[in-house]
């Protein structure tokens, strides 16, 4: 960069931020001569940039009235279609893909969109390590130790407290607290199931929902979704009228792998099925913070009176995956999932309920939602544009209102795991359709992607580099 003339680093840093939503759609860039005078340039060394800018189609001139960043009309595509048909319960019998995925995704060397992790470029991640620091210097405290049946008291009355949000209404002793929402949900299943039983699970299905089904030995029914709304309730239905299902699970609020959101006559409409069929539902609401509207979406809980919905949660995609911190609201089977902590844990990272806990009650944690939100949603829009400008007609791609996961659906003749392997070949790394079913053709020609990363050149030139992959296999 170093060896760019001035006047392009400047345009290429102001690019860079209204990429990444610094600077908005419609917004006032600060003026030639006050921005000059910040970065103690000559003004015509700003006009230069700015005029750069105006070239790249990013920012447009009124008179009298400055620079502005110029309305994004982002181009659309499609939504995915998927099967309607339920199939049979089905085992899950490898996942293999699924630590290739992974591995590949941690590599420094490599441009990850296959990972579903939250970006850790907000301040209020700063602050929290701060928090620990702090916690930590107390002469007496202990990071991990015993703790209650349930867990920290002051982090369970912060996450009742969060909960009326969702529409749920509860006290801090209906809390019980867990190892991450993957750890809840399992949990669940081992209090809820045996091996053998059937479960209903959305398809496509969270790959870690399918490493559950394998590890506890269950079945799955894998249950059609739309792209925009999620569980396809009368299917639901029809799998119900035909198997001996025992639980239900799913992400109604911006799901993984789609970024699906059920509407609210939808969720009720599954919570009657359940009611009728005298079912537990475990709902994963690990995404239901990070909402684009004003609004936070309500859960199926909020409309349940009878106790049957677990509501299973976390920081780990809100805030980070290695603080290890999760919940349940677990209704009436509050006592039966105390028992089953108590005896697979009882250990508690007190540091990170704590300083997590702090957080949640002085108002960082909202600030810091509100902040991810929008940086996603501009980080969405973007995605969607760079998919619409380069990838071939027929590609289908789902538009999240929340949550940082989107789905890419390929003209059918076109292989997603051929596609995985080519662009892993050149340090790109997807996660291949048929990660999320418990057959690996059915997403074949699907992938997902995580665009919670700030845009950078280099990742706009991967998904470039993409689109370049699939035109070669038309």
């Amino acid at each position: 960069m170093k060896d760019l003339p001035l006047y392009e680093q400047i345009a290429d840093q102001m690019h860079e931020q209204i990429r990444n939503g610094v600077y908005r759609s419609g917004d006032k860039l600060p003026s030639v001569r006050s921005h000059g005078k910040t970065l103690n340039v000559s003004i015509s060394t700003m006009l230069t940039a700015y005029g750069l800018l105006e070239d790249r189609g990013l920012v447009e001139v009124k008179p009298k009235s400055g620079y502005f960043v110029k309305a994004h009309r982002t181009q659309t595509l499609p939504e995915p279609k998927f099967v309607t048909e339920t199939v049979s319960p089905t085992q899950v019998t490898s996942l293999q893909r699924v630590m290739e995925v992974l591995k590949a995704s941690a590599d420094p060397g490599n441009i990850s969109f296959g990972a579903a992790v939250p970006a850790a470029d907000f301040p209020a991640l700063t602050h929290l390590k701060s928090l620990f620091a702090q916690k930590a210097r107390q002469g007496t405290f202990m990071g991990v130790g015993y703790d209650s049946v349930h867990g920290n008291q002051p982090l369970r009355r912060e996450v009742a407290k969060k909960a009326v949000e969702g529409g749920v209404y509860i006290a801090p002793e209906e809390v019980v607290l867990t190892s991450g929402c993957q750890g809840g949900i399992a949990l669940c299943l081992r209090t809820l199931t045996q091996p053998g039983d059937i479960i209903a699970i959305e398809s496509p299905c969270y790959y870690g929902m399918l490493q559950l089904v394998e590890a506890l030995q269950l079945k799955a029914i894998e249950i059609p979704s739309d792209a925009s709304t999620g569980m396809s309730v009368e299917a639901l239905k029809l799998a119900l009228e035909q198997w001996p299902i025992k639980a239900i699970v799913c992400i109604p609020n911006y799901n993984n792998p789609v970024g699906a959101l059920m509407p609210d006559d939808h969720k009720q409409a599954l919570l009657e099925l359940a009611n009728y069929y005298d079912l537990p539902v475990i709902e994963d609401d690990i995404y239901g913070d990070l909402g684009y509207q004003s609004r936070r979406p309500r859960t199926v809980k909020s409309y349940d009176t009878q106790g049957r919905v677990l509501l299973c949660s976390s920081v780990s995609k809100t805030l980070d995956p290695q603080l290890g911190i999760g919940w349940i609201l677990p209704g009436r089977y509050l006592q039966q999932l105390q028992y089953e902590r108590f005896i697979n844990s009882v250990f508690s990272l007190r540091l990170q309920q704590q300083a997590v806990a702090e957080m949640l009650a002085h108002g960082g944690y909202d600030r810091h939602l509100r902040t991810a939100s929008e940086a996603y949603k501009q980080r969405r829009d973007h995605l969607l544009d760079l998919v619409a400008r380069h990838f071939p007609k027929g590609t289908r791609i789902s538009t999240p209102l929340g949550g940082f996961v989107t789905w890419i659906q390929l003209p059918l003749h076109i292989d997603a795991t051929r596609l995985y392997l080519s662009a892993l070949a050149k340090g790109i790394v997807i996660a291949p359709g048929e990660l999320f079913s418990t057959n690996p053709s059915k997403f074949r020609h699907s992938f997902r992607v995580s665009y919670a990363e700030p845009w950078t050149p280099e990742r706009e030139k991967a998904i470039a580099t993409l689109a370049h992959l699939v035109a070669q296999e038309q």
